[in-house]
């Protein structure tokens, strides 16, 4: 595989600290104008408002001690992210501005959340609206498998990441498992995990791997010879 063929995915936007947010329509634009793929969360509001958003709670980007699927997305609405004038977009934002680079391909990553089936139907809802390339990801099996028992014609892949090191020698099990019971298309896998037995069982099964998150040039050249795709962010590409 050359780097010409390996998809290049900003991770949450082409952020860069807190002056381009992660996860803001300024970090997706950035991304869009290098021609990178890129990779974001969603999560849902207490008014089921689909929002693009990493954390659970707003404490680390907003600096507010309350949990997205506890407020409605008005409260959201003016929140700025990092001190920054970017807010908290509503995924159709964002899908309207992807909708405009045909060639950029989305990772979407469903984060935990309540009330599986609501979040996700009116996700597809909007992606069977949009003619978007789009790969939906998550790590939870739950969510995968409402996909896998709902739309078999998704293309889903399995995020996957170190285990602490008391539960390690459960590790491969672990992996086992969740593979199992969702029988991913891809996997989406922690650098950490790079060429272990986890890794070699997803090449062994012929499956697209990703690797998250590269933030050196010399470990982007380590592996961009044997994955098909690098998530990546705070360097250049």
């Amino acid at each position: 595989m050359s780097k010409s063929q390996i998809k290049l995915i900003a991770h949450r936007g082409l952020h860069k600290n807190r002056e381009i947010p992660e996860n803001s329509l300024l970090a997706f634009k950035k991304a869009i104008e290098k021609n990178y793929s890129i990779e974001f969360d969603i999560n849902i509001t207490k008014d089921e408002q689909i929002v693009v958003f990493h954390d659970e709670d707003l404490k680390r980007v907003c600096n507010i001690d309350k949990k997205i699927e506890e407020v409605d997305y008005d409260f959201l609405r003016n929140l700025s992210l990092f001190d920054t004038k970017e807010k908290i977009p509503l995924l159709k934002e964002v899908l309207t501005l992807i909708d405009l680079k045909k060639d950029i391909s989305l990772i979407i990553e469903i984060k935990k959340h309540k009330n599986i089936g609501v979040l996700e139907k009116f996700l597809l809802e909007m992606l069977d609206f949009y003619k978007i390339d789009y790969f939906i990801c998550s790590f939870q099996t739950d969510i995968l498998f409402w996909f896998r028992k709902n739309r078999k014609d998704l293309k889903i892949g399995l995020i996957f990441e170190k285990v602490p090191k008391k539960f390690e020698k459960y590790e491969n099990l672990i992996f086992l498992y969740k593979y199992l019971k969702i029988k991913p298309d891809f996997i989406s896998l922690d650098y950490k995990l790079f060429e272990s037995k986890i890794f070699n069982f997803c090449k062994n099964k012929n499956l697209e791997i990703l690797i998250w998150t590269v933030r050196k040039n010399n470990q982007y050249n380590k592996i961009y010879t044997k994955i098909s795709g690098v998530i990546f962010e705070n360097i250049t590409l």
